[in-house]
């Protein structure tokens, strides 16, 4: 019998060891799916087992990929009522592509989202995607987040958001997209692009805020249920959560909890922590504990009020930590990303015996018994993440103790070692740096604001540019280095991020920004007093002009390329860099070697080949081979021009011979 495209490709994949849920994964379909082509294949190729059928498997499906595709988290605790919520919001995504579930923080947007989206997973042929926005701080970055989650990277010619575009445009699934409050704008610009020109996908957001955009349709979700017909969620999860920890409680207690569930509004997360407590207060102990001041802050911004409950009772759970245990909770709330203990005592530990990474795990594990941390297994170890309220809690108390500086310090010094460590490209590189990538960013962030950080903060925005590139998240890698260019004390260190940043800009084919990077690469080689270095700057965003004129959105005239090349040649001086430069920039602009639009109508070929071939000398005397080889690719191009095919040719085979043994880096020609 004859086997389907689509069952070749399940097959190669069953082939390379992968799940059925990976398998749908990647293959953007539902389990159920896989599940039938299986059954399909293993009837076909009349094979008895999925072994056996691995066996029959094309060889060239090799071993399973590096990049595992999500799937939806599943979650370490069982969810507890909501059936009105599960029934209404199911419904509301039905009938709309794009949903936001609203609500404070702690409410339970997210189990909720989670919940729906499970059950709502075969009604989608493609799949759910989860992707949570909680380590994501630049709006910027959101596609960034979603390609993660789908397994992308970004492509020559495209942002990340086409990208993202273009892997779901003929998708039908669903994407939950949680946490977005903190990048709302970078979301609601995300979504609009998503939904025009993907129309088979929904998107149900979780957010502490409307999205604003116009087909948004928002489901306010609700705290839990107090009491209802005599049933309360509130009180079930109470219950739940105690019987869990091995304290169930009796029938006759059902007034008590209920009380204590008001005094909480009924928030799912502060239930959570009371009921964490209750083996060792009590309920009468819990009662009182409530009735602590620090569950009355006052002050603060609109948020804060609206997040009262939660806040009382995460000040209630503090106030019962011991004190090495609060210092811990809110050092560790410097880290934006999940993290190990060997990460936390490092970070967090500044008294004498606290780093020590057994006590620190051990103190850990005590903040997750009580629902303070949330505890994942990967394959690096046991790794420890703080809820996004919970972080923003730990992070205030470092400003009320004064410790915030010195946490932040200390968590840049080891983002610092971290990205010096990923220099080195290994096997296991691309999940070390998915790792470590948000906490980077976080650290940079708030260097970049602290004048007493700024040498560090130009060093981890200059680590982050290279690994971005290497990453291929050259949309990124560009504004890094850019970054890394402001932050530079020394104008000469200003000049060489400039430089790279003008090489990321051209790996990404957007000309107006080689253009303007060199130039400001120029201003800040003369403030450096390096006359040769900017002449090359002014020289080579003449020669861009021309050579990649086809990627302008605004192409320079030819008069004010003229007008660099003449500042170059008065500063170029004896040095043979700037020389073969401005030799390269007379060849493009002066003879037209590139066929520019905006060349001079009445140039000869004698003139071309010769102003070409002096470029061509002059760069090989600099020794750089990426000079040479842009001089020779003008040669190819003039030789071209006068119709000589073979000498283009052997042209051509010199720049190649030149480059293959170069190593790859932004400066590298991708042409």
């Amino acid at each position: 019998m004859e086997i389907s495209p689509r069952e070749a490709e399940v097959l190669e994949l069953v082939g390379a060891r992968l799940s059925n849920a990976e398998i749908a994964a990647r293959l953007f379909i539902s389990v159920r799916t896989v599940e039938s082509h299986v059954s399909s294949l293993l009837r076909k190729l009349e094979v008895q087992d999925r072994r056996a059928l691995t066996q029959r498997a094309p060889t060239s499906a090799g071993a399973a990929p590096s990049h595992r595709a999500p799937v939806l988290p599943a979650p370490l605790t069982s969810f507890v009522g909501r059936v009105s919520e599960r029934t209404e919001l199911t419904k509301v995504i039905k009938a709309h592509r794009q949903v936001t579930a609203v609500g404070p923080g702690g409410v339970g947007k997210t189990r909720l989202a989670l919940a729906v989206a499970a059950e709502a997973a075969g009604e989608y042929a493609d799949g759910v995607w989860f992707v949570d926005l909680v380590p994501v701080t630049d709006p910027d970055m959101t596609a960034t987040a979603v390609a993660g989650a789908l397994g992308l990277g970004e492509q020559p010619g495209r942002d990340m958001t086409e990208s993202v575009v273009a892997a779901l445009a003929d998708r039908h699934a669903l994407l939950v997209l949680d946490n977005c409050e903190q990048v709302v704008h970078g979301v609601a610009l995300l979504i609009e692009r998503l939904l025009a020109r993907c129309p088979r996908l929904t998107v149900l957001a979780t957010s502490r805020a409307r999205l604003m955009v116009p087909f948004e349709r928002v489901y306010a979700v609700p705290p839990l249920s107090l009491a209802v017909d005599g049933e309360s969620d509130a009180v079930a999860l109470f219950m739940e959560r105690a019987a869990a920890v091995g304290w169930p409680l009796d029938p006759p207690l059902y007034d008590q909890v209920t009380a204590i569930c008001a005094r909480l509004d009924g928030m799912a997360l502060a239930i959570e922590l009371a009921a964490a407590r209750y083996p060792t207060l009590g309920l009468d102990g819990i009662t009182s504990a409530l009735s602590h001041p620090l569950r009355m802050l006052t002050g603060g911004s609109r948020a804060d009020e609206r997040h009262r409950s939660v806040r009382a009772a995460l000040d209630w759970s503090h106030a019962l930590l011991e004190p090495a245990d609060r210092a811990l909770l809110r050092r560790v709330s410097v880290f934006a990303a999940p993290f190990t203990a060997a990460a936390a005592a490092e970070v967090a530990g500044i008294e004498e015996g606290m780093a020590d990474e057994g006590l620190v795990a051990d103190g850990l594990a005590r903040l997750a018994e009580q629902s303070l941390l949330v505890v994942t297994a990967s394959q690096g170890g046991t790794e420890y993440r703080a809820l996004e309220t919970i972080r923003q809690y730990g992070t205030e108390r470092l400003a009320e103790a004064g410790e915030l500086v010195d946490a932040r310090s200390r968590h840049l010094r080891w983002c610092l070692a971290k990205a010096a460590g990923l220099a080195v490209v290994r096997e296991d590189w691309r999940a070390r740096f998915d790792l470590v990538a948000d906490d980077l960013r976080a650290a940079l962030a708030w260097a970049a604001g602290q004048p007493e950080q700024r040498t560090d903060a130009y060093d981890l925005a200059r680590h982050l540019a290279e690994l971005t590139y290497t990453r291929n998240l050259t949309g990124e890698s560009q504004r890094r280095y850019e970054q890394a260019a402001a932050l530079a004390i020394d104008p000469a260190a200003t000049a060489s991020m400039l430089r790279q940043a003008a090489a990321v800009a051209g790996c990404r084919t957007v000309g107006d920004d080689v253009y303007r990077l060199h130039r400001a690469s120029a201003d800040a080689a003369r403030r450096a007093g390096d006359t040769a270095g900017a002449a090359a700057d002014l020289a080579t965003a003449a020669t861009t002009a021309f050579r990649f004129s086809t990627l302008f959105v605004r192409i320079p005239p030819r008069e004010e390329a003229l007008a660099l090349i003449s500042e170059a040649r008065e500063l170029a001086g004896d040095d043979p860099a700037a020389q073969a430069a401005v030799a390269l920039a007379e060849a493009g602009v002066l003879a037209d070697a590139f066929g520019a639009a905006q060349g001079p109508p009445g140039n000869a070929v004698p003139e071309t080949i010769a102003r070409t071939e002096r470029a061509v000398e002059l760069a090989r005397r600099t020794g750089d081979p990426l000079a040479e080889s842009a001089a020779l690719d003008a040669l190819t191009g003039a030789q071209s021009w006068a119709g000589d095919t073979f000498a283009a040719a052997a042209t051509a085979r010199r720049r190649i011979t030149l480059l293959s043994s170069m190593p790859i880096s932004p400066r590298a020609p991708t042409s």
